[in-house]
C-alpha cells in the first residue's frame, strides 16, 4: 500500500504536534512544581513567625511534655494513638493530626487546659499553604480525628471557633493533666513522659517531616532520646547537642509501637536526611569487650542531635564554649604563623 505525499504532510504534521502538546504539558507540571514549591515556602516562613509567638506566649517553657503511652502501648494487641493516626496513610495527610496535637499540648499549658483560635490560625502554625481555604479544611478534619480518639474534646458554638480541650494522651478519654504534676503526685507508670523541644518548631524543622519522621522522632524521643548524652568527649567534641543511644531488638518494636518496617525505615532516613538522627552499627556486648577476629552481632543505634536533643540554655553555652576551645587549639597545633624553629644546642666534642 502507498502512501500520498499528502498523507505523509498530515502523519508529520500530527507527530509535530503531539510533540508540542508533551512540550507544553511538561512546561505546564514544571510551572505548577514551582508555583507550590514557593506556596510551600512562604508558609513555612508563616509558621516560623507564629511559632516563635507562640514560644515567646509560654515564657520559660522551652519543651512540650508527653506522655509515653502517646506513641507506644504496653497492652497487648492494643495500639497505641500514635500508631493509629500515622497508618492512615504516609503522607503529609497523617502528619496534619500529629502535628496538631503536639501544638495543642504546646499551647495549653495551663488549667483549663483548653484553647479557642479559629482553624486558620492552626493552619498557619503547622506551615499549611492556603490556612484560610484547604489548610483550614484539614485542621477542621485533623480536629475531628483527634476527636474520635478521644485524645480531644470538642465543644462547637454556632458561629465561632469550637474549643478543644486536652485529654489524656494515652486515648482512654480521660481527663488530661500536665505529666510532670500527675507524676510527682502518685509517681504512676501511666504518667511518664518526654519532651519535643520548642526549637524544632521556631526552626521550621517539626512542621516539614512526614508521618513517617515523625512517627520515628516521637518514639525515638519517647525512649529518652531527647536526653543529652552523659559522654564529656562528645560533648567536648560536637558543635551541637547530641542525645543518648536508643536502640531496638527486633521483636520488641513492632510489640510496642505496630509501625511497619518500611514506615520505619523511611522515617530513620528522613530524619538523617533532616541532621536530627545519626545511626550507627555497633558490636552488642558490654563496654570493655575484647574484640576477637570472629564474625560479631550487631546492632544498630539510634542517636538524635540538634534541635531535637532537650538542652538547657546553660548545658548548651558550655558545650559550645569547650567546642570552641578544643576547636582553636587544633586549628593552633596546626598553624606555623610567626613562629620560629628552635635550635637545639649541640654539645661540644671533647
Amino acid at each position: 500500500m502507498m502512501i500520498t505525499g499528502q498523507a505523509q504532510k498530515a502523519a508529520s504534521s500530527s507527530a509535530t504536534e503531539k510533540v508540542a502538546d508533551k512540550a507544553v504539558d511538561e512546561d505546564l507540571e514544571q510551572a505548577e512544581a514551582d508555583v507550590q514549591t514557593i506556596l510551600l515556602a512562604q508558609a513555612l516562613e508563616l509558621s516560623k513567625a507564629v511559632a516563635e509567638v507562640v514560644d515567646r506566649s509560654l515564657g520559660a517553657r522551652k519543651a512540650v511534655p508527653i506522655r509515653k503511652s502517646f506513641v507506644r502501648s504496653d497492652i497487648p494487641g492494643e495500639d497505641a494513638p500514635l500508631k493509629k493516626l500515622v497508618t492512615g496513610g504516609g503522607g503529609r495527610g497523617a502528619a496534619v493530626p500529629v502535628m496538631l496535637y503536639v501544638a495543642l499540648i504546646w499551647k495549653c499549658a495551663k488549667e483549663p487546659f483548653d484553647v479557642k483560635l479559629p482553624a486558620r490560625k492552626w493552619a498557619e502554625l503547622l506551615g499549611l499553604p492556603d490556612p484560610s481555604g484547604k489548610g483550614a479544611r484539614r485542621i477542621a478534619n485533623a480536629l475531628q480525628t483527634l476527636a474520635s480518639l478521644q485524645l480531644i474534646k470538642l465543644d462547637k458554638v454556632h458561629g465561632e471557633p469550637s474549643k478543644v480541650t486536652l485529654l489524656d494522651e494515652s486515648g482512654d478519654g480521660s481527663k488530661y493533666e500536665l505529666p510532670s504534676t500527675a507524676y510527682s503526685r502518685g509517681g504512676l507508670k501511666r504518667d511518664l513522659y518526654f519532651k519535643v523541644s520548642t526549637k524544632l518548631w521556631t526552626s521550621g524543622e517539626f512542621q516539614q517531616l512526614s508521618a513517617p519522621g515523625l512517627a520515628m522522632l516521637l518514639i525515638l524521643l519517647g525512649e529518652g532520646g531527647h536526653n543529652p548524652t552523659e559522654s564529656p568527649l562528645l560533648k567536648a567534641l560536637r558543635a551541637f547537642p547530641q542525645g543518648r543511644d536508643v536502640w531496638f531488638t527486633t521483636e520488641n518494636f513492632p510489640l510496642r509501637y505496630g509501625i511497619s518496617a518500611s514506615m520505619r525505615s523511611r522515617g530513620t532516613k528522613e530524619l538523617e536526611t533532616a541532621h536530627l538522627l545519626e545511626t550507627k552499627r555497633r558490636p552488642v556486648g558490654p563496654p570493655g569487650t575484647l574484640v576477637t577476629f570472629t564474625t560479631e552481632k550487631v546492632r544498630k543505634v539510634y542517636m538524635l542531635q540538634g534541635d531535637a536533643v532537650v538542652e538547657d540554655e546553660e548545658a548548651t553555652a558550655k558545650r559550645k564554649k569547650a567546642f570552641a576551645k578544643k576547636t582553636a587549639s587544633k586549628v593552633g597545633s596546626f598553624s606555623t604563623e610567626g613562629s620560629k624553629p628552635r635550635l637545639t644546642k649541640q654539645p661540644k666534642k671533647k
